[in-house]
Parts: C-alpha cells; sequence; structure tokens
C-alpha cells in the first residue's frame, strides 16, 4: 500500500504485491493531505487481465499494475484529466505529444528529437503520461507508467502539440484540422463506461482540440526526421519571437 502524487492527485493504491511499489517510488507522497482516489484491485481484476495477454506469462504484479492504472484512468476524468496513450516531450517549456499506431514509431521518433537536439528536450513521459486541465489548458504530466523504455520524469509540460506520426519514405510535417484526426485521437485515450466520467472525458477531448495545435508527421528513422519535424513546429515561433 502507499500513497502517490500522480498528475498533482493524491493517490491511494492498496496493492498486495511489490511492483507497484518499486514502480512508483519515485512518485511517493510524503504529505499529511487525504488521498484524493483510492484504487484497489482484486483477484478477479487480475484473472481477467491474464486471460487478455495474449499468451504472454506476466508476473502477478505487472498485471496487479495495468489494473490499477486502468481503474484510475476511469476516475481521472471526475478530476479533469485523461490518460493518454503518447510520447510528450517538454522542448524549451513546449509540450509535443507524438502520437501513433502500435509499431508505427512514435518511441523512437521520442529518441530521435533527443538525440538531435539533447538538452533542449525533455521526456516526460513515454507512453501513457496523465493529460490534465486547469481552466480548460492541458498539462501533461509524468507517470511511472511508461512503457518498457521507462522514459518518464516526475514534472509537468503544457501540452501544446499533438502530432501524428505516419510512415513515410520521405520527411514532410504539416498543420492539420483536429477534426480530420479526432477518430485518431479517441482511439488513444481510455473511454470510460459509466455516462457521468465518459461525458466529462468527451469534454476534455474537446478541450484538446481546442488548444492544441494537431500535426501530421510523415517520416522514416533518420535524424533528419526530427529536425524537419523541430522546424515545422518549433522553428514556426522562433521566427516569429
Amino acid at each position: 500500500m502507499g500513497l502517490y502524487s500522480l498528475g498533482d492527485l493524491i493517490v491511494n493504491i492498496e496493492n498486495k504485491h511489490e511492483y507497484i511499489s518499486r514502480q512508483c517510488a519515485q512518485y511517493e507522497y510524503g504529505g499529511n493531505a487525504p488521498a484524493d482516489v483510492t484504487i484497489r484491485v482484486t483477484d478477479e481484476d487480475i484473472c481477467r487481465e491474464r486471460l487478455v495477454s495474449e499468451g504472454v506469462q506476466h508476473s502477478l504484479g505487472y498485471l496487479e499494475s495495468v489494473c490499477a492504472y486502468r481503474k484510475l484512468a476511469v476516475e481521472l476524468p471526475c478530476y479533469d484529466a485523461l490518460l493518454l496513450h503518447a510520447s510528450v516531450i517538454d522542448c524549451g517549456g513546449r509540450g509535443i505529444g507524438f502520437l501513433a499506431k502500435s509499431g508505427v514509431g512514435k518511441t523512437t521518433h521520442t529518441r530521435l528529437w533527443q538525440q538531435v537536439y539533447q538538452d533542449q528536450v525533455r521526456i516526460i513521459n513515454g507512453d501513457k503520461p496523465i493529460i490534465r486541465f486547469f481552466d480548460g489548458i492541458p498539462f501533461a504530466y509524468g507517470t511511472p507508467w511508461a512503457g518498457k523504455e521507462g522514459l518518464q520524469c516526475k514534472d509537468r509540460v503544457r501540452l501544446t502539440d499533438l502530432c501524428f506520426i505516419e510512415r513515410g519514405q520521405e520527411n514532410e510535417v504539416y498543420q492539420a484540422d483536429p477534426l480530420e484526426y479526432l477518430s485518431a485521437l479517441m482511439i488513444q485515450t481510455l473511454h470510460p463506461s459509466q455516462p457521468e466520467q465518459a461525458d466529462r472525458a468527451l469534454m476534455l477531448i474537446d478541450q484538446l482540440m481546442t488548444h492544441c495545435r494537431f500535426w501530421v508527421i510523415r517520416c522514416n528513422i533518420s535524424q533528419e526526421a526530427a529536425q524537419v519535424a523541430y522546424h515545422a513546429i518549433i522553428g514556426e515561433d522562433e521566427n516569429e519571437a
């Protein structure tokens, strides 16, 4: 059992296995405030998760962790927050999210930005950040659920740009109409089944479309891909400064 600060929420996870305690150690909360959310994972939850693991043999602790984060994600809309399946970087105070279908290469593209721009780029979360809204403005938070690479930090950045990565032989970037990529965005969020939370989640997605610029990045896996994307997304603002 432990208290953790996740998305500026105090989360009590009543875990049975040590996996979550180790995974979330960096996010431990040491204050005296009560928990905003309490997460309990049952043995039945773990059994169901094992059945959908496609034959992969995961530890009970890992399965408990997956269930715990899913349960937290269902509660997030009540606190003006969402789980987003994306890799988010902080580039000079600008939060840039990379979204893609599985296997297309959002983590690879994230690493390319880090290789080329080094200290200018900080990875907030490589897989499942929490997006929380304050007065309608989205902020991306690091979480310990960060994919197999574990790319994350305990910090936040204002989310300003969402980039949909597609494979291409040449590197090209263009700004997209958010409505054209609404379905692609919806796929990368978890939708609660309870009507109130589901309605709240849809409202938050609408705020993402209002407050973030949408981009399409068609690219290969060369460093030039990061350079082309950077100059389209960041260079435009540098030129205006």
